[in-house]
Formats: structure tokens, sequence, C-alpha cells
């Protein structure tokens, strides 16, 4: 990877998580042997999209007993996998044969870069089965043997080495090559109680492991998962960058229809990743949702005295919100968590513009009783006020536009651009509905003999 001239830096962590730097990256791995992580950062947005699914080829193909996933910063909720499919049930072999025969099909799409769930066959363990009786004609028992081959095998700490101001335990244990091998293994020496009068009489203190007991390689049993309380094998799909979750779920979906892919009685599938944090989310985000709108909608009745107005005001809210997604649109912003929020901060900006129009016109007789010249003098005159609080406003949110990256810009563009196109909206849809509402308004009262004519 450091021979790429698009990559400047290559950064690993082993046997642990990376720290969580972005807002939804998931982590938790810690003393994990067997688990690395790599934190690569390239020279442009361009560059990360065109190495993404190269290094992933390459690094799959090279790397074949690593499970190796290679994946880009993307916008959305915190989640492992993009797409999910939890088997819930009671069996745990019948759950990892289902999971086995889900990943099976998923992996054979496309789309998906790497399929994996979370019940497996575990990794490849030595069972020692030592002769007690033997063993103990000799003065020994299990523990004793037990502990000298965790000596031999994972090691004991000799000392420390300085390394500036962190301490680091030095661990003396048989090399690779040995702990490795399951003939070195059975081979290794076990001491007897008295090794020290037997070397010293020219006798060798140990005898080899085999001796006292058998060996063999049995799989071993992998982590067992729950989701409240059942047991539960998560199917994780990864997909292209490119491809949308929502679209490769059901694309996965079909996929397992037309596989023939059924669930026995007493088991269910419920679906996670990227759809299920989504959903959840929102709807945590919108959950006072409705209490922000009823005070809204109570704020502004009671601020123009009609409900006209107020309904005015409401229409130029959703044309701010549909602004803002124009915005992300038109410059190819995602619409993750972040553009959510900046669309709802961008209503309550935009909504400025049209109450100091609707209030100026509202204190004004002459634009109330459909005064084109009097209505125009006061959007003139309300103009400064909108005018430089839009821009000053889209200023703001420029150097989080202009800086780039995938975090802050689609908040900064969906404010920004909500706050700048609505204004233009404010000017040229406030005015004509006002004259339109009291137009008419002013029509009835002329024409209503209970009514006197005005002066």
């Amino acid at each position: 990877m450091r021979q790429d001239d698009n990559i400047d830096s290559v950064a690993w962590v082993i046997g642990r998580s990376a720290p969580a730097f972005y807002y939804n990256i998931t982590s938790g791995r810690d003393n994990a042997p067997g688990y690395a992580q790599a934190l690569v950062t390239t020279t442009s947005a361009e560059a990360t999209e065109a190495i993404l699914p190269t290094l992933q080829r390459e690094l799959t193909s090279r790397i074949a007993n690593a499970q190796v996933l290679v994946r880009g910063l993307v916008q959305g909720p915190p989640v492992t996998a993009p797409v999910e499919l939890r088997i819930v049930g009671p069996d745990l072999d019948r759950l990892r044969d289902i999971g086995d025969e889900a990943r099976r099909v998923i992996a054979g799409l496309d789309m998906v870069t790497l399929a994996r769930s979370t019940i497996t066959v575990g990794g490849p363990k030595v069972m020692v089965d030592v002769n007690e009786a033997e063993a103990r004609s000799l003065g020994l028992d299990l523990g004793g043997v037990a502990g000298q081959l965790q000596a031999g095998l994972e090691g004991v700490t000799g000392g420390v080495l300085l390394e500036g101001t962190e301490q680091l335990p030095i661990r003396v244990r048989y090399g690779a090559e040995t702990r490795g091998d399951l003939r070195r293994i059975a081979d290794l020496p076990i001491l007897l109680p008295d090794a020290a009068q037997l070397s010293a009489a020219g006798v060798w203190p140990a005898l080899p492991l085999s001796a006292l007991a058998d060996l063999r390689l049995e799989p071993g049993a992998s982590a067992i998962t729950r989701r409240n309380g059942e047991r539960a094998n998560t199917v994780q799909a990864f997909i292209l960058r490119s491809v949308l979750p929502e679209e490769a779920l059901q694309d996965i979906q079909s996929e397992l229809e037309s596989a023939g892919f059924t669930l026995p009685s007493g088991y269910r599938l419920e679906l996670g990743g990227d759809s299920d944090a989504r959903a959840d989310t929102l709807g945590n985000l919108f959950a006072s949702l409705g209490i922000i709108i009823t005070l809204s909608i109570a704020a502004i009745v009671l601020t123009f005295n009609s409900f006209r107005l107020t309904a005015v005001a409401l229409i130029v809210c959703v044309l701010s919100a549909g602004l803002s997604l124009l915005s992300l649109a038109v410059f190819h912003y995602p619409f993750g968590i972040n553009a959510i929020i900046g669309v709802i901060g961008s209503i309550g900006v935009s909504i400025n513009a049209a109450i100091i129009l609707m209030t100026g016109l509202q204190n004004d007789a002459a634009a109330q009783d459909g005064d084109r010249k009097a209505m125009v003098s006061v959007v003139m005159g309300s103009s400064r006020h909108i005018v430089s609080t839009t821009v000053t406003t889209f200023g703001g949110f420029l150097p989080l536009i202009v800086a780039g990256g995938s975090f802050w810009p689609p908040f900064a563009m969906a404010v920004a651009g909500g706050v700048l196109l609505s204004t233009i909206v404010s000017f040229y849809f406030v005015p004509p509905v006002f004259a339109l509402l009291y137009g008419q308004r002013q029509h009835q009262i002329s024409t209503d003999p209970s009514h006197p004519a005005y002066p």
C-alpha cells in the first residue's frame, strides 16, 4: 500500500480496534491477537474511490488466510455492516448451518465484497488427554502438566523493556515453529518433580509430553451471540461503496428468495444493519418533532394573529426543506444523518425571511389594502435585514463546505443552501400570496353592507 502514489500514510493497530475518530465508527475489539486494523490516508477523495475496490481485490487474493475488509468513511448510523440479517433461534448448530447457507448465497452477488456470520466453526485447538494414573506415578498432577504447557506455549513474563516513558513486558516462550507444529508440541519436555537431583546425577530430568498424553486437533466452539436474551446468528454483508444499503438489502432478499432459502419452524429472520439503525436514529430524532411543530405553529399564530399567514409561513418551511435537499443533490452530497439535521436546522433559519416580510406587510395599512407600491416599499425596506442575515449565515458555513471531507460539508450545505435559496423564494412567494389573501379579504369587506366603507 505504501508503494501507491495515491496513499499518503498507513498506520496499523494490532490486537485491538483503532481509535474511533469518526462519529459512526464501531469499535470494541480488545486483546484480540488475530485482529488488526489499518488507517489509510489518501491524497484526495477521488483517489479514495479508485483505491477501495483495488485494495479489496488485491489484499484478498494475496492474503488468503486472512479475512480482509476494506472500507471507506461513509455517512450513516454507526453499524458494523451496512446489511445485516439476524437469524434468531434456539439451537446453536442449526443457527450456524442456516447462517452458512445464507452467507453462501449472499457472497455470490457482485455488489458484495465480503459476507460473514457471527456464529461459525471456531479455530482449531489442541486437546491434550493426560493419562492421570501415569502422571501421578511419576509424581505429576494435571495442574503441574498444564502449568508447564502454559509457560512454554503462552510464555511467562521475564522482565520489562523501557521505551521512552512506557514499560513493555518481555514474554519468554517457545518459538513459533514449535508452537505451530503438533508433532513438536507432542515432543515438548515435561520436567519431573525431582528434576534437579536427576540433572545433577546426569539423568535427563524430563519426559516428552507424548509419553503422558494423547494429542489431537479439534475445531473450537465460536462465541455465542445473543440479542435480547435469544441466540442469534447475524449474517453481515459488506457492499461496494457505490451501492446504497437499502438497494443492496432488496437485492439480497430477492436472491435468497430465488435460491429457495427458508427458515425452519421456531426460527425467524430480523433485519439489521444500516436500515434498522437508520430507522431507530430517525425515530429518536423525530420523537419530539410533534411538540416542536405544535409550539412553532402556536408562536407564529400569536405573532401574526392570523391562521392564513401562519399557513404561508408553514409553506415556506416545506419549500425550505425541499430547497435544502435540492442543494444537496446539485452538489452530490450524501443524504445522511448530518444532512437530515442540516435540513431541520435550515427550516428554522429560513422562515425568518418570511416572518420579517409578512410582519412588515401586516403593519403597513396601504400594503394590507393591496397597494402594490406600498408592498414594494415594505419588501425593499426589509430586504436589507434579510439579505445581510442570509449572507452572514451562508458565509459562516462556507468554510465548512470548502474544507471538504465527509462529515461537515453535507450538514453545512443543507443549511447554507436552504437558507440562500429559501430567501429568494420568500421574496417572490410571500408578497404575492399576501396580496392574494388580503386582497380577497378587503374585497369581501368592501362588498359587505354591514361594514362601513374605508375613508
